[in-house]
């Protein structure tokens, strides 16, 4: 667990208040394109603030949240657990999609977690089969052009070692698309406030709402 908070990997927060900035407004972006009644996926809920904070904020009906640490799953249940959460162990590089607690989502969230994925294109394959026709993927990577995945400033030696690549805004958006997805919206996260800003790509953070 050090190790994870030590770089950054996994957020730890008790409340709102505690949430990275980055964090907290990714999801409160998410938010707006939860429908009354939609059932969400998380994946890579980590410590589960986002999963929580989803909830808590939307009239969604349910919100999974799944992620391979046990010990993040703890902590998630510990702390943001609610009638409206459900937390599930699984590993995400693997054929998770049959492991979920159901079938498949009207909403996913999927926010820096691709760039963990070492068959990237398998992963965005099961995402878009976990979702349902119509329904609405949010997913965010760094952004190559600002932190390249060779020459990270923020590791000691430059790269970050629980990272396969950062994209470029058109590498993350030919994922998408190669795998059946719609780019609806395109927005960026600002380099000094973490804040969400439409209509551009050249922030630390892409964020692409891609539909089905």
């Amino acid at each position: 667990m050090d190790d994870e908070i030590a770089k950054m990997e996994r957020m730890y927060a008790t409340s709102v208040d505690d949430a990275m900035p980055d964090h907290y407004f990714r999801y409160q972006y998410a938010v707006h394109f939860i429908r009354p009644g939609d059932i969400l996926l998380d994946a890579a809920c980590g410590s589960g603030f986002g999963t929580h904070y989803m909830a808590a904020h939307s009239a969604c009906t349910l919100a999974v949240g799944v992620d391979k640490s046990e010990h993040g799953l703890d902590w998630a249940v510990h702390h943001f657990f609610s009638h409206k959460t459900v937390y599930c162990q699984t590993d995400l590089s693997g054929s998770f999609h049959e492991e979920l607690p159901l079938p498949s989502y009207d909403v996913i969230i999927c926010f820096e977690t691709v760039e963990h994925m070492k068959d990237d294109q398998s992963f965005i394959r099961k995402l878009y089969q976990c979702l349902n026709k119509g329904g609405v993927l949010l997913i965010s990577a760094p952004n190559e052009n600002v932190i390249p995945h060779l020459k990270n400033p923020y590791f000691l030696h430059g790269v970050n070692p629980h990272h396969y690549r950062h994209y470029r805004p058109e590498e993350l958006r030919s994922l998408l698309v190669k795998h059946g997805f719609h780019i609806q919206q395109a927005v960026t996260q600002d380099n000094e406030t973490y804040e969400i800003v439409p209509g551009r790509d050249d922030g630390f953070t892409i964020i692409y709402v891609a539909t089905k």
